[in-house]
């Protein structure tokens, strides 16, 4: 089949076909429809994910590259632990992602509320907005006081207060999550 005919069958951004891939807002990963369930299909997919300075999420896999229509964002935060736990040492937060299991720590300067009230956070050093579950959220929420002076809320750790944003670090301000 030839190009032209492509472009007319299914729309091209950026120049870019898409994956027939579409991750919901819980961040279930489907192909035309049926559910993505593979847990090596999609580390691969999330090891070859990339954002656009536009907001487009693009998967580059060897000398092909496509875009996936997402919901919301394909991350999603399905867990938080504290670590340590014991009340004289210093905290650290860490979160586990949904379809890979990984465990980053949390950067709490990277929280900020969006739309509908949903708490995110960056990810992946940084490069991509995650969305809380709600499980994770409740997790987390345990730490979160407010700041009655300054009518915000924040968390506190290691003698900081890390401050929750009502709008995305310039890192995430590009991808419509807001």
């Amino acid at each position: 089949m030839d190009e032209s005919k492509l472009k007319d069958e299914f729309e091209y951004k950026d120049g870019l076909p898409p994956c027939l891939i579409y991750v919901d807002e819980e961040g279930d990963w489907y192909h035309k429809g049926a559910p993505i369930v593979r847990k090596d299909i999609l580390e691969i997919f999330y090891s070859n994910l990339e954002l656009t300075p536009g907001g487009l999420y693009v998967i580059r896999l060897k000398n092909e590259e496509c875009y996936i229509e997402v919901a919301d964002t394909p991350f999603v935060v399905q867990q938080v632990n504290v670590s340590p736990s014991s009340p004289d040492s210093d905290k650290t937060f860490l979160i586990t992602l949904k379809n890979t299991g990984e465990i980053e720590r949390l950067d709490l300067s990277t929280l900020w509320v969006g739309k509908d009230n949903v708490l995110y956070c960056l990810v992946k050093d940084g490069r991509f907005p995650a969305r809380f579950s709600r499980p994770a959220y409740y997790q987390l929420a345990k730490y979160i006081e407010e700041d009655t002076d300054e009518e915000r809320y924040f968390i506190r750790c290691n003698g900081h207060k890390h401050y929750i944003r009502m709008s995305p670090p310039d890192a995430a301000a590009g991808t419509g999550r807001t």
